[in-house]
C-alpha cells in the first residue's frame, strides 16, 4: 500500500510542510528509516536524529522546525503515528463468520450472526454470544456468560461461569477471567476455602493483555469499566472496581476490594493493598506499593507510595546514608570524649 503524504495528513487530521505529493509506502523508526518511509518525532531532544534521518517524511508536533524535511504536523504525533501504522502496516484479518465443526457449542447457547468460532473452542450452557464475535482456537467460555458485539477472544483464554463481557473487548491469549479468588478462613490448624460466588463484569472497549487474571467476586461483582486497558501478566483480585479509561501496565497486582478511579495509571510492577481507594487521574510509579487511600490528581512513587517530589528527596538522602552513618559515628565519638573531659 502506498499513500501520498497529503492522504496521510487528511487521514490523521494534520497539516503538511513540504512536498504533499511524496509517496509513502510504510513506517520505520527514525534511526532505520529510508527513502519512501515515514517516521515520527515528538520531543525536541531528538532533533539531531531528525537531521540525520533518511525518511521521506516525518510526523512531528507544531514546535518542531526542520528545514528541508517533509513534515506532517499534528498536535499529537504519537497518536498520528499509531493511526498511520494501523492504516499502512496492520492488515485486518478477514474472519469466516462460521463455526468450525470441532468446536463444542452447548445446545442452550445463543450465537449471534457473523460469529467466527475457530477449532476446539467451547461455549457453555445458556451463554450468549453476540454478533461479529471472534472466538479463537482452544478458548473456554463457561455457562451463563455474555459476550458482547465485536469482541475478540484470542487462543486459550478462559472465561468462567457467569462472566459478562461488553462490546469491542479484546482479550488476549491465556487470559483468565472470572476464576475463583484467593480467600481462606482459618479452621484450627488448616484453612477453609471461602466460596467465590459473585461474577466478573468487563465493560465495553476494554483490552486485556496476555496471561492476565481477573478474579470473580466473593459476593457481588468484580468490574472493569469502559475503555480501560490492561497489560500482560496483571493480577486483579476479587471485588475490585476499576474506573474508565484507566491504564494498568505489566506485572501490576491489585488486592481484593480495591476501588480505582477513572484515568488512573498504574506503572509496571506496582501493587495496591486490599480495600484501598485510589482517586481519579492518579499516577503510581513503577514498582511502587500503595498501602493507603490516594486522593485524586497526584503522582506517587516508592514503597510505601508517597508524593513523587517528596520521594525524590528521599532517594537523594538514601544515596548519602553511608556517609551520614560515618558522620554520626564521628559525632558520637566526639561526644564521648567531651563527656569524659567534663567528668574530669
Amino acid at each position: 500500500m502506498e499513500k501520498t503524504l497529503k492522504e496521510l495528513a487528511d487521514y490523521v487530521g494534520g497539516d503538511i510542510v513540504g512536498d504533499e505529493g511524496v509517496m509513502i509506502k510504510g513506517v520505520m523508526t527514525i534511526d532505520e528509516a529510508r527513502a519512501g518511509y515515514i517516521t515520527f518525532i515528538s520531543n525536541k531532544k531528538y532533533i539531531k536524529k531528525l537531521e540525520q534521518t533518511k525518511a521521506s517524511a516525518v510526523i512531528a508536533s507544531p514546535d518542531i522546525d526542520a528545514k528541508g524535511k517533509n513534515l506532517l504536523i499534528t498536535k499529537n504525533p504519537y497518536l498520528a503515528f499509531a493511526k498511520v501504522v494501523d492504516l499502512m502496516m496492520n492488515p485486518k484479518t478477514i474472519h469466516s463468520g462460521t463455526c468450525d465443526e470441532s468446536a463444542k457449542i452447548s445446545d442452550s447457547a445463543t450465537i449471534g450472526s457473523n460469529v467466527t468460532i475457530y477449532p476446539h473452542a467451547f461455549v457453555g450452557e445458556k451463554t450468549k454470544v453476540a454478533d461479529n464475535v471472534v472466538l479463537y482456537p482452544g478458548i473456554y467460555i463457561g455457562d451463563d456468560c455474555q459476550i458482547g458485539k465485536d469482541t475478540i477472544i484470542h487462543p486459550n483464554a478462559v472465561i468462567h461461569k457467569g462472566t459478562i463481557i461488553g462490546e469491542r473487548v479484546v482479550i488476549h491469549s491465556n487470559v483468565v477471567v472470572g476464576c475463583s479468588g484467593y480467600g481462606y478462613a482459618p479452621d484450627g490448624s488448616t484453612y477453609y476455602k471461602i466460596p467465590q460466588v459473585g461474577i466478573t463484569v468487563i465493560e465495553d472497549d476494554v483490552d486485556i493483555g496476555a496471561n492476565t487474571t481477573i478474579n470473580r467476586a466473593v459476593l457481588g461483582e468484580t468490574r472493569i469499566k469502559r475503555g480501560t486497558k490492561i497489560d500482560s501478566q496483571v493480577i486483579i483480585a476479587h471485588n475490585v472496581e476499576i474506573g474508565e479509561d484507566t491504564l494498568i501496565t505489566s506485572q501490576v497486582g491489585i488486592a481484593g476490594s480495591v476501588q480505582i478511579g477513572n484515568n488512573v495509571i498504574l506503572a509496571g510492577g506496582s501493587g495496591v493493598a486490599g480495600h484501598i481507594k485510589v482517586g481519579d487521574k492518579v499516577t503510581v510509579g513503577g514498582w511502587s506499593g500503595v498501602i493507603k487511600d490516594l486522593p485524586s490528581g497526584g503522582t506517587y512513587l516508592g514503597t510505601p507510595a508517597i508524593e513523587i517530589e517528596r520521594m525524590r528527596r528521599c532517594y537523594v538522602v538514601m544515596q548519602k546514608l553511608p556517609e551520614m552513618k560515618e558522620t554520626v559515628r564521628d559525632l558520637q565519638r566526639k561526644i564521648k570524649q567531651l563527656e569524659k573531659q567534663v567528668e574530669k
